[in-house]
């Protein structure tokens, strides 16, 4: 959701030897034979006192069981608790995707199903500053990001909007494109992620602290989803591209490439959100009269323009987890 200017341009065997001793048992036999004196062999009776006793066997009582070694149970793995949701989750955050106007600074709800634009009202933030883009969360606060890289939150339901902790001088991060995605598709708990147009990186609205997570070719947007899927929208590429990132390390998992999509050099304003597995791409051309336009594109990588100049020019799209995915 972002406004341009137009200079953007891995088996081990283990043997074991076992030595076997066998044992023979000799038996003496007498004979009635007289033994030749000449051939008397030498007493070789042994000295009592240089035989080695014998410990005593002992013998197993009669219904006497032997012992048994206790045999230990294995641990049972800890099993996770379930981390529900709030029980207000969503309930002030529509299902739908919002987008902000740059001329007059008002806010829609868009509904992919009917594609119809639904206005809720003037954002006055207090600043003379255009909107450059915007994101939502599941409690229904959308933050808006303005050309002087100020962040403004603004509830949804009152249409209150106040300043933020956030600062660039602080940051340094500079123009850039959000949105939310789950940390996984098994939880609720979601992220804030930004990207610039060098790098992408996690912002904390708790703290306004960011943390950089990889690195961006070129100017990009950011929508997410239930299923823990962050999406940037790269459109100033050769080829504009999607690219499906890694919520941990900012890298590239898939690349959806829009062979078709207008010229680098013609865009002047872009959006982006995805919903119910689709992706909305709201593209603002250079020229008089010109408003934006909304592609769809499918999963499968298949996009289609299906809406033709809106009657005005989409610079924020945001969409909570709370979407469809």
């Amino acid at each position: 959701m972002l406004s341009l200017l137009p200079l953007l341009p891995l088996l081990i065997g283990c043997g074991m030897d076992v030595n076997l001793v066998k044992s023979i048992d000799e038996e003496v036999y007498e004979t009635d034979e007289e033994t030749d004196p000449d051939t008397t062999e030498p007493d070789t009776t042994t000295d009592p006192d240089d035989v080695e006793e014998t410990p005593p066997v002992e013998e197993e009582q009669p219904g006497e069981e032997p012992e048994e070694e206790p045999v230990e149970e294995p641990e049972e793995e800890p099993v996770e608790e379930a981390d529900p949701a709030p029980v207000d989750d969503c309930d002030d955050s529509s299902d739908l995707i919002y987008v902000l106007s740059r001329d007059d600074g008002r806010l829609y709800t868009f509904d992919p199903s009917t594609m119809d634009f639904t206005s809720l009202g003037r954002v006055d933030c207090g600043t003379s500053q255009s909107p450059g883009s915007m994101a939502v969360d599941r409690a229904g606060t959308a933050y808006v990001r303005y050309n002087d890289e100020s962040v403004y939150s603004l509830d949804l339901t009152s249409m209150r909007c106040s300043a933020t902790g956030y600062s660039d001088r602080r940051t340094g991060f500079g123009s850039f494109g959000m949105g939310y995605a789950t940390d996984s598709a098994t939880t609720w708990r979601d992220q804030l992620y930004v990207a610039n147009d060098r790098s992408v990186g996690v912002l904390d609205p708790a703290t306004w602290t960011l943390r950089e997570l990889g690195r961006m070719p070129s100017q990009s947007e950011l929508t997410g989803n239930a299923d823990g899927e962050l999406w940037a929208m790269l459109p100033l590429e050769r080829i504009a591209e999607l690219r499906q990132l890694d919520t941990t390390s900012g890298a590239t998992l898939r690349t959806i490439s829009l062979p078709g999509f207008p010229d680098p050099s013609s865009i002047d304003a872009f959006a982006f959100a995805t919903w119910g597995g689709d992706f909305y791409l709201f593209v603002r051309s250079y020229g008089m009269g010109e408003s934006t336009d909304v592609y769809r594109v499918t999963a499968a990588g298949a996009m289609t323009r299906v809406l033709d100049d809106v009657g005005f020019d989409v610079v924020g799209a945001g969409v909570s987890t709370c979407a469809p995915a």
